[in-house]
């Protein structure tokens, strides 16, 4: 069975990542053209460390001495890209930013009733966070910024872990951690108040403890672990939902144990999945912070399927059917009714043809960004005297020609059957990579949402690579005593 569910998602993907490489090569096009002067700095330091690196891997340098200068060279990237620019919170992140003042003087109001943040209470923790750190801190935006570039850090290393677990290759892992290091949309966001800063290390370091276990390098127990993490990943960005899914599968398809066994890990991924989420979300109810559960506002999810169905925004945000809660006075049934009825028209009324373009459309411009919209979301509202390198004007080519070369990579590996269907532990990021691409094309997009699993091309674009003959054994001989 896992064979044939290898192969029917492979073959799915050959065609979705076809369209979005279309869509990404096209965007970078657009990029050349629009941006005549390019920064040659940026070419020039770049070209140097890669050159540097490929040398050093060629040489076979000391792979735990790599990894040390690899985390330097990551956090002082992310460390120079946050002191140049003095970023402000905007759109849903003032907001965030705005409400932690307002909870620091204990106007827990903004989480009740139909106010913003009790018809969307999945953000109530990021406002908690946003709040904890100006408790502490004179200079709240710099400390945000400086976690982000930490956590960042920390998820290159944790990368650099996945890669070598999933590849059986130092020289691999080594790879995926450098091109970790420089991924443009990890570092963009860093100037950012984005709470997917934090999250996406919990993600991964979850990702990491299930490989764990998958490879039966650690005990079931260990996945009792990764569904902890993954919701405290969950509590700054509460799509993780997806990834639970994703592990479920994998468990079911590829997991070569008893059914008891895989009975027993899933129970255990799930119930330390969930259980934690109702204990936060009673607390802070029984605690009068909030009145609804962190997962079920006073607002319809069916609101954001609502303006994921239009097509005249091409599913995105829109005023149209923004303004249906108010027409129903926020009555949350009558609301759900509405917009259920509105989406069954959309995609019922409509010719055939004009249905299926609209989805390609919308799930391809959902992948299209190779900065998933950090450069705009870090620049926007910052004069030119608070930018010191102007990555909108001058970077865009270069990130997007990043993106393009993991895309292509991403895609030849689709072919390289020794990785998907010899290496079925590279199958997990392919179930995730579908989980999310059929939740953005159902709900409301924006580039911004797709961010919190930008790092799957990170490792996926090396499916198109095997390993040199021998290096296998090396690296089992030698991981199980040495974690880098």
């Amino acid at each position: 069975m896992d064979k044939i569910f290898s192969n029917l998602i492979n073959k799915c993907l050959k065609v979705l990542m076809c369209l979005t490489l279309i869509v990404v090569a096209g965007s970078f096009l657009v990029y050349w053209i629009k941006y005549e002067s390019l920064n040659l700095k940026i070419l020039i330091v770049f070209s140097i460390t890669t050159s540097l690196f490929l040398i050093s891997v060629k040489k076979g340098f000391n792979n735990r001495v790599m990894v040390v200068g690899l985390i330097i060279f990551a956090f002082l990237l992310r460390l120079l890209w946050v002191l140049s620019i003095d970023s402000l919170p905007t759109s849903d992140f003032q907001g965030m930013y705005e409400r932690s003042e307002l909870f620091l003087k204990g106007e827990y109001y903004i989480f009740k009733g139909d106010n913003y943040y009790a018809r969307f209470p999945h953000l109530t923790i990021p406002v908690l966070y946003y709040a904890f750190i100006m408790y502490i801190s004179p200079i709240p935006l710099v400390t945000l910024k400086l976690i982000n570039v930490i956590s960042s850090t920390i998820g290159v290393f944790i990368c650099y872990l996945i890669g070598k677990e999933v590849f059986n290759s130092y020289k691999k892992a080594i790879c995926v951690g450098y091109v970790s290091a420089i991924y443009p949309a990890t570092i963009s966001y860093t100037a950012t108040y984005c709470p997917e800063n934090i999250a996406i290390t919990f993600y991964l370091l979850s990702l990491y403890l299930f490989i764990l276990v998958m490879k039966d390098k650690k005990s079931k127990k260990y996945l009792l672990l990764s569904g902890l993490v993954l919701f405290l990943g969950n509590l700054f960005r509460m799509v993780a939902s997806v990834v639970i899914i994703a592990y479920l599968i994998y468990i079911v398809i590829y997991f070569k144990k008893q059914i008891k066994d895989r009975l027993v890990a899933g129970v255990c991924i799930l119930l330390s999945f969930i259980i934690p989420l109702i204990i936060i979300s009673n607390i802070l109810k029984y605690k009068g912070i909030t009145e609804y559960d962190l997962w079920k506002g006073s607002e319809s999810n069916w609101t954001s399927i609502l303006k994921g169905s239009n097509m005249n925004s091409f599913g995105r945000w829109n005023e149209e059917d923004a303004k249906l809660v108010d027409s129903y006075n926020g009555d949350y049934y009558k609301t759900e009714e509405a917009a259920k009825a509105i989406v069954q028209k959309r995609y019922t009324k409509v010719p055939l043809i004009k249905l299926i373009g609209f989805f390609i459309v919308k799930y391809t411009f959902q992948w299209r960004e190779g900065d998933f919209g950090g450069v705009y979301w870090s620049q926007y509202r910052v004069g030119n005297n608070g930018i010191i390198l102007d990555l909108e004007e001058n970077g865009q080519v270069y990130i997007q020609l990043v993106y393009l070369v993991l895309n292509i990579l991403t895609y030849i590996g689709l072919y390289n059957k020794k990785q998907h269907l010899n290496n079925p532990i590279i199958n997990i990021f392919y179930i995730i990579y579908c989980g999310y691409g059929l939740l953005y094309l159902i709900t409301e997009s924006q580039d911004r949402y797709s961010f919190i699993v930008s790092w799957l091309f990170v490792i996926l674009a090396f499916t198109a690579f095997n390993e040199e003959v021998g290096e296998d054994e090396k690296f089992n001989n030698n991981s199980s005593s040495n974690v880098l």
